[in-house]
């Protein structure tokens, strides 16, 4: 099994079920495999072919989901970064890891606005100059099912170190290390479909994304996302959805 098709068994599963609440956004599983299905033709359509990398500067939004699940249901390997780079430690993870699209939450845009490179740059909100609109692309794309035969250990992303002692270093996932941990702490923590997750950890990270994402998408969980860390969202965003984990 691969992450993709996680996500489209659950659709199948838990049709109307919340799977995101994000920035005031609720997404069921049926809508986000739709958005994800059209996002896949989107990068198609661009060009993206299997294999190909495929970055991500965006916090913890509805996006970086659909994004996410996009880039690995065409075959592409994703690769979350860390939204507190320069543009300076941006521009050397998109060469080293030589990314062919660049997918940019507005929220970021001024650390990105003068990039040329990789070929396809996109970004949420209104298209900018060479930048084209994540929405729009969504909207315009066909939502005709994509079918992913990917194999556990084939290729599924890539998560940069911090760089202590010197630049940072690009670590390969295949989809088997991530299922591993993933199912380990649905058993540990005792996830359920019912369960409602927290993530407040940046998803560029190892532990947010593989172990607590996974995990709440291996049940079919509610994945409650914050952009940002606060003591009062934390407490506040805990109280008013009542999260478990």
């Amino acid at each position: 099994m691969n992450s993709s098709q996680l996500l489209e068994r659950n659709a199948r599963k838990y049709p109307q079920s919340e799977v995101i609440v994000s920035m005031g956004k609720r997404t069921t599983y049926k809508e986000l495999d739709n958005r994800v299905n059209r996002f896949g033709h989107a990068l198609l359509n661009e060009g993206i072919t299997a294999g190909a990398k495929v970055a991500l500067f965006l916090p913890n939004v509805e996006e970086f989901i659909v994004a996410y699940f996009a880039v690995q249901r065409i075959g592409a390997i994703v690769v979350p970064v860390n939204v507190k780079l320069t543009t300076e430690e941006l521009t050397y993870v998109l060469s080293h890891s030589d990314a062919e699209a660049l997918v940019v939450h507005e929220l970021l845009f001024e650390t990105v606005k003068t990039l040329q490179s990789p070929s396809i740059l996109i970004k949420t909100g209104e298209a900018s100059g060479t930048w084209k609109s994540f929405e729009a692309l969504i909207q315009n794309a066909d939502d005709k099912p994509i079918p992913c035969n990917l194999k556990e250990d084939d290729e599924s992303t890539i998560l940069y170190t911090s760089g202590t002692t010197g630049n940072p270093k690009g670590v390969l996932f295949s989809y088997r290390s991530i299922l591993t941990v993933a199912s380990m702490i649905a058993v540990e923590m005792e996830f359920k479909p019912e369960s409602r997750v927290l993530l407040i950890m940046p998803l560029s990270h190892s532990a947010p994304l593989h172990l607590f994402m996974m995990a709440g998408m291996y049940v079919g969980a509610t994945l409650v996302l914050t952009p940002t860390f606060t003591p009062d969202l934390l407490i506040d965003t805990v109280e008013k959805e009542r999260t478990t984990h």
